[in-house]
């Protein structure tokens, strides 16, 4: 017989977050991946939040760039009604940011992050944070997500199979960046540059996604994430 170290109780947040995956591992899932050159927004956030006295972070600018790109393909913003027979796609885009605190894995929820700047989400995601920290999160901060991030880039992780949280029909994942060495064009020729590069991966319910949104997507997460200024 094997012997137990420890024996953790299966309950609570835990469970009410495995109940919910046990939905999401159901879902036919579909899912694509780019590498976004990182290099120029690393250095445009260190120069910013020197001039402005900003605290921006690499997740703020990964927010708002997903708030941007699912406003140019609504369809990424959008579940089936409770009895699967329409798909709602919402007008209000609520992001869920998983996000790692001292008392486990949550997701408090952006709130119409298509009226706000990346300052204002940067703020409240700190606040957000902090109350998860402090085991302060209501269920209005985690409720009506319609879009889902999950930033790995501190756990030294280069891809990723994410699952969205029902009933959200889409999730990103942004990995960890590491320099590569990238071919890149200058003057006309080709040439090879040591660039930061962060891999995306996009998953989608493929009964409501198909290839086309999720790469119009991860395109327009490119575009956003590689001309960082257009972000702030």
């Amino acid at each position: 017989m094997l012997e137990t170290s420890e024996i953790i109780p299966y309950k609570g947040l835990r469970k009410i977050i495995g109940k919910r995956m046990e939905i999401s591992g159901a879902y036919p899932m579909t899912y694509q991946g780019i590498y976004v050159d990182v290099t120029d927004l690393l250095t445009y956030r260190k120069r910013i939040n020197a001039e402005k006295g900003a605290s921006l972070t690499v997740n703020d600018f990964i927010i708002r760039a997903a708030s941007l790109a699912l406003q140019r393909t609504p369809i990424m913003n959008s579940s089936f009604n409770e009895d699967m027979t329409k798909i709602h796609v919402y007008s209000s885009y609520n992001i869920s940011v998983m996000t790692a605190s001292a008392h486990g894995l949550v997701a408090p929820v952006l709130k119409d992050t298509q009226d706000k700047d990346i300052y204002q989400l940067s703020a409240e995601m700190k606040a957000l944070i902090d109350k998860a920290n402090a085991g302060k999160l209501m269920p209005d901060d985690y409720s009506d997500g319609t879009f889902g991030i999950t930033n790995i880039g501190k756990l030294n992780s280069y891809d990723s199979v994410p699952l969205p949280q029902p009933p959200q029909s889409a999730i990103m994942a942004a990995c960890t960046a590491k320099k590569m060495p990238v071919v890149v064009e200058r003057d006309c020729e080709d040439t090879v540059a040591i660039r930061t590069m962060m891999k995306i991966v996009i998953g989608g319910d493929h009964r409501i996604l198909d290839g086309v949104p999720l790469a119009s997507f991860i395109n327009d997460m490119k575009t956003l994430m590689e001309a960082p200024q257009s972000l702030t």
